[in-house]
């Protein structure tokens, strides 16, 4: 890295644009981190809300399959959008909804992989509790500081760290995968053709939430690829290595919860890996505590980077590596004091975490991709977007919040959570369709809108030396200033 970015091996960048001298790493890596994302027992849980309406294995595995395949196609798609712009994810909001209107989607993409970690500590302190000396709560305490200390570190360490442990949880899943062959009565789980269109909603949707979920997150990480990098290559592999995980997990989720329906998830897991034998549940519990810690280590990596992403928009200000370790270091500790303070309802809680966060992000996500895919085809400034008064995209963009909003406000009546149910869910049986409201609203909204832009006058406006075609994935990066680089007009 640059002399003025590298102070020891701590990372400095949070906000900012990386410029292609510090860039590096491979597609093949990016494959290996994204399936380390999901790689942990509380993805188990997600694929455990079909049982919950009654629903058979092959019901529940179908509606898995299919959320999770759906879901993970905007993900993917984000992406492609790293490599191309070398920022973060978040900030690109600001072409989208002005430096400062981008608050209202970078709000809630702070909160979520910051409320992912909660969870992340609860199941990775609850697993090392029941098979290590110490109390649930000092291994929650004890994981979060690690989890702190791991992404002040930065960029560099996490990815490291998520490619060793890629290994071992492979491992311990084929291990798994084997044991609920062995211990599992499949043959009749196979056979219980149980069904409802109300449960398969709700594990489509919880499902495709999960996955949403991670899309504000993704470019934080493929931004360190070479700008040369193929857009295809890098969404295939964020692709490929959530979905394998997630299918994985999920499905495995669901059989030991239909198999055990007295116990918690993960308690389940552990339960099957000890019936096999050979220490498994043991070796399991274990390895989910490391896999756990690293990953909320992601989380709270990428939350404060949508933060400080929204707080330099109202005030300009460098990013340092004091400044990233006092804001991780904030954000950690109310992380462990949610975790320690969440009811012991998981299951529930995080079934309805997931439904507000597939609330709040689809409108995003349809807004971003629809921008970047279809009306601007990534055809961007970088520096306009760092600059705090929006360059060339404004302060506030009425267009994108309008859409952004309208999103949300079309979803409300579809919505069927325990908190409220919306008169056409009701109506449906409780069915939840929110999403594809959400979806569709938004992203049509905003095509419309933006009709009525020049945007050849913008096109225009944007330095030759930022673009050399409006191809997606192949631009020509700024030239390594420091102006740039710390967010002040190029």
């Amino acid at each position: 890295m640059s002399s003025s970015h590298q102070h020891g091996a701590v990372e400095a960048r949070s906000f900012d644009h990386v410029p292609e001298s510090e860039r590096g790493g491979s597609v093949r890596g990016q494959a290996k981190f994204w399936f380390m994302v999901n790689a942990t027992l509380i993805t188990a849980y997600t694929g455990a809300v079909g049982p919950l309406f009654g629903m058979g294995l092959p019901a529940t595995v179908l509606a898995i399959v299919v959320g999770t395949l759906f879901g993970t196609l905007f993900q993917a798609f984000h992406g492609a959008q790293g490599p191309h712009m070398g920022l973060p994810q978040m900030i690109q909001s600001r072409v989208q909804f002005g430096s400062r209107g981008a608050i209202l989607p970078i709000a809630v993409a702070a909160v979520v992989p910051i409320g992912f970690a909660v969870f992340y500590l609860q199941t990775g302190g609850g697993a090392a509790a029941s098979v290590l000396p110490g109390t649930f709560e000092a291994w929650q305490l004890g994981l979060g500081v690690l989890a702190g200390v791991l992404a002040i570190v930065g960029y560099r360490l996490i990815l490291a760290a998520e490619g060793v442990i890629a290994y071992v949880m492979l491992a311990n899943l084929v291990a798994l995968t084997v044991a609920a062959v062995t211990v599992l009565p499949l043959g009749d789980l196979a056979a219980d053709g149980s069904w409802s269109a109300v449960g398969f909603l709700a594990q489509f949707g919880a499902s495709a939430g999960y996955q949403i979920a991670i899309a504000p997150i993704v470019s934080d990480y493929t931004r360190y690829l070479p700008s040369s990098t193929r857009s295809a290559a890098v969404s295939a592999a964020v692709f490929v290595g959530t979905v394998c995980s997630a299918l994985w997990i999920e499905v495995l989720g669901a059989a030991v919860s239909l198999s055990y329906p007295d116990l918690d998830v993960v308690v389940a897991i552990g339960t099957m890996g000890d019936a096999w034998g050979f220490g498994l549940g043991t070796v399991t519990m274990v390895v989910a505590a490391i896999v756990c810690l690293v990953t909320a280590a992601v989380s709270v990596y990428s939350g404060t980077v949508s933060l400080l992403s929204g707080a330099e928009a109202f005030k300009a200000f460098a990013s340092t590596p004091a400044l990233r370790a006092w804001t991780i270091s904030i954000a950690t500790v109310l992380v462990i004091a949610a975790a320690l303070a969440l009811p012991g309802d998981v299951l529930l809680s995080f079934s309805t975490f997931l439904l507000l966060l597939g609330y709040l992000l689809i409108p995003w996500t349809a807004v971003n991709l629809t921008d970047y895919y279809l009306v601007r085809r990534g055809v961007y400034s970088v520096s306009d977007i760092l600059r705090t008064d929006g360059g060339i995209y404004g302060r506030w963009g009425v267009r994108g919040m309008a859409s952004y909003g309208l999103g949300v406000l079309c979803m409300v009546p579809f919505v069927s959570t325990t908190l409220y149910t919306g008169p056409v869910a009701a109506s449906l049986g409780g069915a939840d369709i929110a999403f594809a409201v959400g979806l569709v609203v938004s992203g049509t909204c905003y095509a419309l809108l933006m009709r009525s832009v020049d945007l050849a006058s913008e096109r225009a406006q944007v330095s030759s030396a930022e673009i050399a075609t409006g191809r997606l994935g192949r631009t020509s990066r700024p030239s390594d200033s420091a102006g740039l680089a710390e967010g002040s007009p190029a």
